[in-house]
């Protein structure tokens, strides 16, 4: 990752805890992301890799830590070691600088593709349509689908929703992008056209947490890799070294199984 100050830091995470009843999910969770990193987060499944996601925008919440996003403080540690959120109003402004793509599409069926990505701005943004209408059109011309713009969903291919979810995530003008197994649902061929958009989005230097089970994309498009397993981070380094030299033999047994 590059050199980090205060003032590039764009996600950091201390000590951060949850559970699932008795079942604890993230054990102590430290990471800081700095503006244009892409942090690609691997490891095998239930190892907490999506919890942790889902507890930087808020979708779960955590028992113990602190998440600080842009400078900004989402939830605090207090003196007796709970988890203190600020409240709503103040959480959705944290927060609006964040945009999310899931595994699934979750896109409004009852759409076309051009009203899915007008929806959130003029909603929750208060935008007019007119006003959103060419930027929206701009993004589906960049992950190629502007000629499926009054197309409704059912219509496309799950890579063509996919790119669509990842349009409609944009149009938001985030600063950072969580991506959740963006390609996990998607047939092998489609696959290849999701990464090429999130590839893209790296080299133009999105701050990007992803986490995947695409080990090419974690080698090619990383800036940084992390290796979970258990609800802790194993390993983590720049993909050169974590891919050629892995340490813990955690890390190299899973690497032999993906690679």
């Amino acid at each position: 990752m590059q050199n980090m100050t205060n003032d590039n830091i764009m996600l950091k995470m201390q000590n951060i805890h949850k559970s699932f009843g008795s079942l604890e999910v993230l054990k102590g969770i430290d990471l800081s992301v700095a503006k244009g990193d892409v942090l690609a987060i691997i490891g095998p499944s239930g190892s907490g890799k999506s919890t942790m996601l889902r507890c930087i925008n808020r979708l779960e919440e955590i028992d113990s830590g602190s998440i600080e996003i842009k400078g900004r403080m989402l939830v605090r540690e207090t003196a007796d070691g709970e988890a203190e959120y600020v409240d709503e109003a103040e959480s959705r402004d944290v927060l609006s600088c964040t945009g999310m793509v899931f595994q699934q599409f979750n896109l409004f069926p009852h759409m076309t593709v051009l009203q899915n990505l007008l929806e959130a701005p003029v909603q929750v943004k208060k935008r007019s349509a007119a006003e959103v209408r060419p930027e929206a059109e701009e993004l589906l011309r960049k992950v190629g689908l502007f000629d499926k713009r009054d197309c409704y969903p059912g219509r496309l291919s799950g890579g063509q929703q996919q790119r669509v979810a990842i349009a409609r995530a944009l149009a938001m003008n985030p600063d950072i992008m969580l991506f959740d197994e963006p390609t996990s649902a998607l047939d092998p061929e489609l696959t290849g056209e999701v990464l090429k958009t999130m590839r893209e989005l790296a080299a133009e230097h999105m701050t990007m947490v992803v986490v995947t089970h695409e080990m090419a994309f974690a080698r090619e498009a990383a800036s940084h890799v992390m290796f979970m397993a258990d609800g802790v981070i194993v390993e983590q380094g720049s993909p050169g070294e974590f891919f050629a030299s892995p340490k813990q033999e955690r890390t190299i047994a899973f690497l032999q199984n993906m690679l």
